[in-house]
């Protein structure tokens, strides 16, 4: 959904398109389910808040039959559903159920886990700063920024933390981009600030379009993720 979104929002400007996802350990776990895949291998999949489905393969020594693993989904529905990711990484299986060697397995997964940390950057329509600048140096640079998430990321943050939806030349605070713009706006998910979207083009792109663009897009978008 994120990727279809820059998509869709580079065709409606002209511009390159982002779209940053909210980071996982912020997104809450809205449902968990264990897949047998063989006698002694489930696949935990949990569905995110954020749109993310995160999908985790668990090693059993001992066989476990669909009875058992049904028993197991529901009782982690009920530990970590409605949990932030990172609340659900520190979660201790109830001495009760500290004996199933499927929770047990499935919260070790999570405590150690390496990638609810990770912000998704999605970026569309890139091919469109190709068009947009003469100069082949330029479009090197910009085409190359676009490529570091990091940079990317910071920079839209940065709009933001300064009060603006709009950075233009020389404010985005990054030289290459003198001749670009910046309009960005935050989007909501269940009444929270969740991520940010934005497009990049040209100082000349037409600004009342491209922030009536972003704002809709955007409400849409959190509209989507909220209703899951």
């Amino acid at each position: 959904m994120l990727s279809d979104t820059t998509r869709f929002l580079s065709g409606l400007t002209h511009s390159a398109a982002v779209v940053v996802g909210p980071p996982h350990e912020a997104a809450t776990v809205r449902s968990v389910q264990l897949v047998g895949l063989t006698p002694t291998t489930v696949l935990l999949v949990l569905v995110l808040s954020n749109g993310v489905v995160e999908k985790e393969v668990i090693e059993l020594a001992d066989e476990v039959d669909d009875a058992a693993l049904a028993d197991a989904s529901a009782a982690l529905s009920a530990l970590l559903v409605g949990s932030t990711l990172a609340a659900a990484s520190r979660v201790v299986a109830p001495e009760s159920q500290a004996e199933n060697a499927v929770i047990g397995a499935a919260l070790l997964l999570l405590a150690h886990g390496d990638t609810h940390d990770a912000e998704q950057v999605f970026i569309g329509g890139a091919s469109q700063i190709a068009s947009s600048f003469d100069a082949v140096t330029t479009v090197t640079e910009i085409l190359r920024i676009l490529e570091e998430q990091y940079v990317v990321v910071s920079l839209l943050q940065d709009v933001l933390d300064r009060g603006l939806n709009v950075a233009i030349g020389t404010e985005t605070g990054i030289a290459p981009l003198a001749d670009c713009a910046v309009v960005v706006a935050p989007y909501v998910v269940d009444g929270e600030a969740a991520g940010t979207i934005g497009v990049l083009g040209p100082t000349r792109m037409n600004y009342p379009q491209a922030l009536a663009a972003v704002a809709v897009v955007g409400q849409r978008l959190g509209r989507q993720l909220s209703e899951g």
